[in-house]
């Protein structure tokens, strides 16, 4: 009885022990199945990844490859898994995969470039990520790896560009800084590193104010500020005070990725000969070829300025209004040539006997105008006696075969009663031509 009792006794311990060994069993099962899972999940991420994907053992040889590996390289997965690292990367020393192993076990990932050979003989530029994975109770040596080519080819167009860009701005005879929001230098091209005499890059983070005066400085801040605050370009004339040089300036945002402007591009153009030209045909323009008197475009720019300053000023002038009367017969006598050179000389009377400050012209033909200027009206005598003095002097130490003879009349501009400059001509032309007429009848 004690016996068949022990046995029962033993019967129940052995079930027991079963018992915990299923559900021991069980739970491995299920834990197996959810590393299964797992294995499943991180396989489709893989294989799914634009990356190519290698995996190895301690020896370096692949054990599982995805199908952007084989895109990557153009092999087969057969092939690759019959392959190692050495055979894909002739760059990576046979000697040294221990000490890449070490270092993965310790820093558990890291990146790297370097380059992979495909089946074609290309050498492929990538970006390798390595991990270090330990699954199953194995070490592995997992490898993401990003095709550079695409990224390779921009970057290289980018940096043909930028040479072309620095070659361009080097080779211009146009001056190119760039100043920051506090107005510091952060570039110069060579031809203002010249022109500002420096010889390196000492001016980096220099202060624009720290060579020009302040009244330049100043206009140039207004002028960076517009640019800063609108972030469009504008330009703007500018004449340097270190040596008188005409400047066009043309102003430039350089904008962040968030569209704010961080720095102003300037291109400076010297426009001096320009400005030179534009001057000389200005006064072209304005000035009689043959007497350098102004021609009547001129005199009606000068004298119409200066009336409208006589009548706001309340001072009174004269006008004296002169004609030649004797032109027709010196080209008939002796060619015009010499009729020419009777101008020349009457315009030169005009300007020894009158101040630089009177206006003189020529208003065409044989008429010429004088406005002498601050002549007050009880002065009238003066006026007129330097003139008629003046053509005795010349006629009487002329001999040229004939004597200069002018006719001329006076009007008064009155700023109590105001008239045009029109008005004010006919005036003198009417007194002109009274003047005329009474010589000839004497």
């Amino acid at each position: 009885m004690q016996d068949e009792k022990k046995t029962k006794a033993q019967l129940i311990s052995e079930l027991q022990k079963c018992r915990r060994r299923i559900t021991k069993l069980e739970k491995e099962v299920e834990k197996s199945k959810d590393e299964d899972k797992s294995a499943k999940l991180i396989q489709f991420a893989v294989n799914h990844t634009s990356d190519a994907a290698f995996w190895m053992g301690s020896d370096a040889r692949f054990i599982y490859i995805n199908e952007a590996a084989c895109r990557l390289l153009g092999y087969s997965k057969k092939e690759l898994l019959s392959m190692s690292v050495h055979d894909i990367d002739p760059l990576f020393p046979k000697d040294a995969w221990k000490d890449h192993w070490r270092e993965l076990k310790e820093r558990k990932s890291f990146s790297f470039l370097s380059k992979h050979k495909a089946k074609d003989g290309r050498m492929v530029p990538v970006e390798i990520t390595v991990n270090y994975v330990k699954f199953d109770r194995k070490e592995y040596n997992c490898a993401f790896v990003r095709d550079l080519t695409e990224h390779k080819k921009i970057e290289q167009s980018l940096k043909d560009g930028e040479e072309k860009y620095r070659s361009l701005v080097e080779s211009t005879n146009d001056s190119i800084y760039v100043v920051d929001r506090n107005y510091k230098y952060l570039f110069m091209n060579k031809k203002h590193i010249v022109r500002m005499g420096f010889s390196g890059n000492e001016y980096l983070g220099q202060e624009y104010s720290k060579f020009h005066t302040p009244e330049e400085t100043e206009l140039f801040i207004a002028k960076a500020n517009t640019v800063f605050d609108s972030g469009k370009s504008i330009t703007h004339e500018y004449k340097s005070k270190r040596d008188g040089r005409y400047f066009l300036l043309t102003l430039s945002p350089i904008k962040k990725d968030d569209a704010k402007v961080k720095a102003v591009t300037v291109v400076s153009k010297d426009i001096t000969d320009y400005k030179i030209a534009e001057e000389k045909l200005h006064n072209l323009s304005l000035s009689d070829e043959l007497t350098g008197l102004h021609n009547r475009r001129g005199f009606f720019a000068v004298a119409g300025q200066f009336l409208k300053l006589a009548r706001r000023q309340k001072e009174g002038t004269f006008m004296l209004y002169a004609d030649i009367d004797n032109l027709k017969e010196i080209n008939d006598t002796f060619g015009h040539k010499e009729g020419d050179q009777v101008l020349i000389e009457t315009a030169n009377i005009l300007k020894r006997n009158y101040r630089e400050s009177d206006v003189i012209a020529r208003l065409g033909g044989d008429e010429f105008v004088i406005i002498p200027i601050g002549t007050a009206k009880d002065n009238i005598g003066i006026i007129t006696s330097r003139f008629e003095k003046s053509i005795e002097t010349y006629n009487s130490t002329s001999n040229r075969g004939y004597k200069l003879s002018l006719s001329y009349g006076l009007a008064y501009y009155d700023p109590e009663n105001p008239c045009s400059l029109d008005e004010l001509l006919m005036q003198a032309d009417k007194a002109m031509y009274e003047h005329k007429r009474n010589k000839q009848t004497a």
